[in-house]
């Protein structure tokens, strides 16, 4: 797939995100506690979810987007990833890409809500 110079900037913003988030997730400790509670679920925590939204608006508008864009890619990733993997997972997702090693799956999940706002 052939990459545009915004494309790569909305894949940018989501990595901002990310990292953002990663660190974020610090503050949802309770979340943590009731880690088991969210093995099998794929809903958020409203608190993380919250977080994950307002650090991802921040990031996507800092980038160039309107607040309408930001929404849409930020409602998009957050779909997609809560489709996805459970809270556990998408943890350890983030907590790989706080380390710089932003997983395959983030990528793809950012490429797909990016092409959806281009389209």
């Amino acid at each position: 797939m052939k990459t545009t110079f915004r494309q790569q900037s909305l894949i940018t913003a989501l990595l901002l995100t990310l990292s953002i988030v990663a660190y974020c997730s610090l503050f949802v400790s309770e979340a943590k506690s009731q880690t088991s509670n969210f093995r099998s679920q794929k809903k958020y925590p409203q608190d993380f979810a919250d977080a994950y939204q307002a650090s991802c608006k921040i990031n996507a508008v800092t980038e160039g987007l309107s607040t309408e864009e930001a929404e849409t890619l930020c409602n998009c990733t957050l779909s997609k990833f809560q489709s996805q993997y459970n809270l556990v997972k998408f943890q350890e997702l983030l907590a790989e890409a706080a380390e710089e090693k932003t997983p395959e799956e983030l990528t793809e999940v950012g490429e797909l809500c990016a092409a959806q706002l281009i389209e």
